[in-house]
């Protein structure tokens, strides 16, 4: 194809998730009988890096292990393309100013042959075909996608303060849509019906490398080879280097907690493999130059290891860190709070929306506003593992229960079968 790359991710079953819960199981077969065949195209920005590529490596196998025809399209656009997304994520996120004109034209433009390819694609016999949409980067391919039985439009980003500039520019797009899919009732615009939003959240897959058990001798191993010391205390935040998640005042809590924790080290991992954040690698040189004299913080920015060997290490780095920190200042919804979470780790949030619908300040984690609460709090888990390991056993059952893919599956099957019910 010219204008998207097919992803085809590693085969996956679904049957290990009956562990998870029987009811969710079970209704998941028996929703997936009546959809059998149906074809689904899942289209998104980039296939790597980031949580909708990480999302639907692990959504697509699941679907098509219970009888669906689905498939995923990633984007072929060139760098230009992203920094204009890339300021539209910003401004919906509640940055202050304004797409040009010259910066809308060109977004749409870009969009007319990938949809003019996808228009022939739904032209072709076969059954019905949902497609889904997710994020801003591909939402005006929906003028393309009259042929589809339904158009699923599925938002992963904070959208509580969105620059109404912005969102009204978007508005058309949205309002086409069968479905559209938040993670959070505060995500949807007062003019969206609210008949045709769903909230769901996102999940993680506990048998991906990222999150099963490792041997404590791997993760040893994993931690010389970064020149990382496993015997002294430990803080990380593992995410994009963007200014939405906060890396500057993660460095500021490191610096005010380290007053009392002299023996202290911060490990920010980010490895900038999504394609669609040209901002992330100037953030990243900007925060290696202005701390490249501190032996203790280790910023992590280029991809040294392989695929695999880079999820265990994300494994390890959470597994091992005495504090996860996702202070971000907005956060459609943190995989990386609910991976922590599942490995019993008490995290520490900002106070974004979409974090705190995964940590219940106090319960299983902290929520904290400001460096200087973060610090307090880092200070505070450290200093009391057992406190730790309360909050820790808290989180990981509110992932069971909550953020596991059989949940995910099923709210997916769902909204299927109720867009769609006569054209299966």
């Amino acid at each position: 194809m010219k204008h998207f790359m097919v992803q085809y991710p590693a085969r996956e079953a679904f049957r290990p998730y009956a562990r998870f819960g029987g009811g969710i199981y079970s209704r998941c077969l028996a929703l997936s009988k009546s959809l059998k065949g149906l074809r689904v195209i899942h289209i998104n920005s980039t296939a790597s890096g980031g949580g909708v590529a990480e999302l639907l490596k692990n959504q697509i196998p699941l679907e098509k292990d219970l009888g669906l025809a689905s498939r995923w399209l990633a984007l072929r656009e060139p760098k230009r393309f992203f920094f204009v997304t890339k300021k539209i994520h910003n401004l919906l996120q509640g940055q202050k100013g304004f797409l040009s004109d010259p910066e809308k034209n060109y977004y749409l433009s870009r969009l007319d042959e990938p949809g003019r390819e996808l228009r022939k694609i739904l032209n072709t016999p076969g059954k019905p075909t949902v497609v889904v949409l997710h994020d801003p980067q591909v939402l005006p391919l929906i003028n393309f996608l009259f042929a589809a039985s339904a158009v699923i439009v599925r938002l992963h980003i904070d959208l509580s303060s969105a620059n109404k500039s912005a969102l009204k520019f978007l508005r058309p797009f949205l309002e086409k849509a069968d479905r559209v899919i938040i993670s959070h009732r505060l995500y949807r615009p007062v003019w969206l019906d609210k008949n045709k939003t769903t909230i769901s959240y996102p999940a993680i897959n506990p048998f991906s490398d990222k999150n099963r058990e490792i041997a404590s001798g791997k993760i040893s191993g994993l931690f010389k080879h970064f020149g990382i010391d496993e015997t002294r205390p430990i803080a990380t935040q593992i995410s994009r280097f963007d200014p939405w998640k906060d890396p500057e005042g993660v460095i500021q809590a490191y610096y005010l907690a380290k007053k009392e924790l002299p023996k202290l080290q911060l490990v920010l991992e980010g490895a900038m493999e999504a394609k669609d954040d040209p901002q992330a690698a100037a953030i990243y040189n900007q925060l290696t130059m202005e701390y490249k004299n501190d032996p203790d913080i280790f910023l992590h920015g280029g991809k040294t290891l392989s695929d695999l060997s880079y999820q265990t290490w994300i494994n390890a780095l959470q597994r091992r860190a005495d504090v996860v920190i996702q202070k971000s200042l907005r956060e459609g919804f943190g995989l990386t709070v609910t991976e922590a979470l599942w490995k019993g780790k008490a995290v520490i949030g900002g106070n974004a929306a979409g974090i705190k619908v995964q940590i219940k300040n106090g319960r299983n984690g902290f929520i904290v506003k400001s460096p200087s609460e973060c610090a307090k709090r880092m200070v505070q888990l450290i200093n009391n593992p057992g406190l730790a390991r309360t909050l820790g056993k808290s989180g990981k059952n509110i992932v069971r229960k909550n953020f596991l893919f059989n949940r995910l599956i099923l709210d997916f099957l769902e909204i299927y079968t109720e867009i769609s019910p006569t054209k299966v």
